[in-house]
């Protein structure tokens, strides 16, 4: 099941930074070896077509992979799933939301972090929303 947009921007917004890879770094999905296209299996479809800003930073999360718990591995993989289901202009909205929620004073974005680690207690059936 796909989570709403403002889920979606607000992993966006806790996602660490990507490591900077030189701007000619555009490898093609046969030019990633194997734990690569392992952890970014399912943006394999749109790999190819994506600009070098997106690759880096998918690159950077397939790099810190390993060292992450099974579970955030589990949560990575989805997220990533749920991304590529949207349809552009959702994946727009979630931008805007991005940008929205980077604007905020530390402390509100603190607050919303709060929220949201509260909201992820709930079990899934009983949330609302989608």
């Amino acid at each position: 099941m796909a989570r709403s947009p403002l889920a979606v921007a607000f992993w966006l917004c806790m996602s660490l930074s990507a490591p900077a890879l030189s701007e000619s770094s555009q490898p093609v999905w046969n030019g990633l070896n194997p734990q690569q296209r392992e952890v970014l299996a399912p943006l394999a479809q749109e790999w190819d077509s994506m600009d070098a800003t997106k690759k880096k930073k998918w690159l950077g999360i397939a790099k810190r992979y390993p060292g992450m718990t099974p579970a955030e591995q589990h949560r990575t993989q989805l997220q990533m799933r749920d991304w590529y289901s949207l349809t552009p202009e959702q994946r727009e909205l979630v931008r805007e939301k991005y940008k929205t929620i980077k604007k905020l004073p530390p402390d509100k974005r603190q607050e919303i972090k709060q929220k949201w680690r509260d909201y992820e207690q709930i079990p899934e059936d009983q949330r609302g929303g989608k």
